[in-house]
């Protein structure tokens, strides 16, 4: 299976739209981060982020942003005969949309996939082909799994990450969530950090450092107005996590993205 392109965290504004009614020149694998809506055959899907599709090379591509920024990432390939069947031995169906909960497990596969196909490491074809089977296969393997006896707790945790990613404006409060799945603090920060690896406070800071950055490089908000539309109280506590996570100042970020635009 050979790659033929491939891309990491693209972001569109809200206004974003893909229109490809003959495909994109080749079998894509997209994973789409953010709120979108999506047509397959006829039909329109809204979903909430989240999401991956295989396309075929001939099949239309009509998706785009729905009420918010757009972020995707995706891998063009070539299958031969044989990657087809075990594209289909694996469970996977082309031109479907399927929900994937931790997407950014795939997210960071392109992402080395992204350094891989760029590097001249003489492994490098090898590299990048073993990555792309490792997206398959967590993708055949999500697919695969039932919902256990008991798991609404898991269901609505995890339908609560998925919107913590998907929807960073939103002001979180875990006294809140709490109230809304009607357990308690602590019992939610153990099973949240049980199921996903990470305690939710970590998601959220994750998630709006994500969509700050986005703000950052491509509007002309103020530092302030974008930690208040990301759901910090004030700009000095945004302006602290953004530096001891990131290791510069928003201010700082958006000089660097400017400057590597241009």
């Amino acid at each position: 299976m050979r790659i033929t392109g491939c891309g990491y965290n693209f972001c569109h504004d809200s206004s974003f739209k893909a229109d490809r009614p003959n495909g994109a020149g080749g079998y894509i694998f997209l994973i789409i981060r953010s709120p979108a809506r999506i047509t397959i055959n006829g039909n329109d899907h809204f979903v909430k982020g989240n999401t991956v599709i295989v396309y075929r090379r001939e099949s239309p591509h009509i998706f785009g942003a729905h009420k918010a920024p757009f972020v995707n990432d995706w891998v063009r390939f070539n299958p031969s005969e044989g990657d087809l069947a075990d594209l289909e031995n694996l469970g996977i169906a082309f031109d479907t949309i399927y929900e994937y909960p931790d997407i950014y497990d795939l997210s960071y596969l392109v992402k080395l996939l992204s350094v891989e196909n760029r590097s001249a490491n003489q492994n490098a074809d090898e590299t990048t082909r073993l990555l792309l089977r490792m997206l398959f296969l967590k993708l055949s393997d999500s697919i695969a799994k039932k919902p256990a006896a008991g798991s609404d707790l898991t269901e609505r945790l995890t339908s609560l990450r998925n919107s913590i990613y998907s929807d960073p404006q939103n002001h979180w409060s875990i006294g809140t969530i709490c109230q809304s799945l009607s357990i308690s603090p602590s019992y939610l920060q153990h099973k949240y950090k049980d199921l996903f690896g990470n305690n939710i406070k970590s998601d959220i800071t994750a998630s709006r450092l994500e969509y700050s950055k986005y703000l950052l490089s491509t509007t002309n908000h103020t530092v302030r107005d974008i930690s208040q539309m990301i759901g910090y109280e004030n700009d000095v506590h945004f302006m602290y996590i953004f530096k001891k996570k990131l290791g510069v100042t928003p201010t700082e970020y958006r000089a660097l993205s400017v400057k590597e635009a241009k």
